[in-house]
């Protein structure tokens, strides 16, 4: 059983890894570092929360800020992957086999996909914080 469970996790691992190779070094590890930046600022947050400290609320509104940088880089990365694979489409000048223009695609919308997971991520931990924030100052 626990074999069984160790092999989901490494295979789970090593699609979210091949498909973060696959987006672009460019845009995929910027948007890796806001989301590591953002967990640590989260975890922070709820550290500072839960030891009744007096909370920041610039860390707070930083973790919503940084979740809509690293949806808006992975936007950019989407849009100038399209604009790319269009480029190329129009420079073949012929027939190219539909699976190329679909796994063009697929990559052009992995840096959105990774974005939006960091944002969604972001907005969560925010509004739970800020939830919390409220029941503890009341």
């Amino acid at each position: 059983m626990l074999k069984q469970k160790l092999n989901l996790t490494f295979t789970i691992m090593s699609w979210i890894y091949e498909k973060h190779i696959e987006g672009g070094a460019f845009f995929m590890f910027p948007i890796a570092i806001l989301l590591i930046l953002n967990l640590s600022l989260i975890v922070y947050v709820v550290y500072q929360l839960l030891s009744r400290k007096n909370i920041s609320q610039k860390s707070v509104e930083l973790i919503r800020h940084i979740g809509g940088l690293a949806l808006a880089w992975g936007t950019l990365g989407t849009l100038i992957g399209l604009v790319a694979a269009f480029d190329a489409l129009e420079e073949a000048k012929g027939t190219i086999a539909d699976y190329i223009i679909y796994g063009g695609l697929k990559v052009a919308l992995l840096t959105v996909i990774y974005g939006f997971f960091a944002y969604i991520l972001s907005i969560s931990s925010y509004i739970i914080i800020k939830v919390l924030d409220k029941k503890a100052s009341s």
